[in-house]
């Protein structure tokens, strides 16, 4: 699989975040990187072999630089910008560590929805922000894998490039376009 491959699916409207949701990018919100490393190991933790709480909480801390990547979005419940208020996250990473798809880049990783946000929009609007900042910094295909949530990313415009498994996992390794429209024909 190369960076060059082409899709036939329409790219969605870029949706408004659900009322009062504010998206802040991570460098300004720095503060929450243990609650996030948190997060995400305990959700996706068992997918890869040397990947844990400690490395997570790295990686947040190497983030602390706005526009440029690796960086994650953080969904708000209104204006504060504490733990309580944290609805979810998604990060645009260089690589994912998926043994044999090393020259695919930038991915889509880590979209995690708090359980109590879970289907009213937030996860939408985080990738939607994601998908317009990878656009804005010229990117043109975005890549991810998912164990369990295909039918999600499908609906949102993503396609199936190829089934994976990962540690016994069933999973998808999936791509869009970054930039609104019709993607070209393959």
């Amino acid at each position: 699989m190369d960076s060059a491959t082409t899709f036939d699916v329409m790219t969605p409207a870029i949706p408004t975040p659900p009322a009062g949701v504010h998206i802040v990018e991570f460098a300004y919100v720095a503060h929450l990187g243990p609650l996030l490393a948190r997060w995400h190991a305990q959700e996706w933790g068992h997918l890869y072999d040397t990947w844990d709480q400690v490395q997570a909480e790295a990686e947040f801390a190497a983030m602390t630089t706005a526009g440029v990547l690796p960086t994650t979005w953080v969904a708000f419940d209104g204006d504060r910008r504490d733990e309580g208020a944290v609805m979810g996250s998604v990060t645009l990473a260089l690589t994912d560590d998926l043994p044999g798809y090393e020259s695919l880049s930038p991915w889509l990783v880590s979209l995690f929805v708090a359980p109590a946000h879970r289907n009213g929009g937030v996860g939408a609007a985080l990738v939607e922000r994601l998908m317009a900042e990878a656009d804005g910094l010229g990117v043109d295909t975005v890549w991810l894998f998912t164990a369990g949530q295909e039918g999600y990313y499908l609906e949102r415009g993503w396609r199936c490039v190829e089934r994976l498994d990962v540690h016994g996992e069933a999973a998808a390794l999936m791509a869009r376009r970054a930039a609104p429209g019709p993607s070209p024909s393959s």
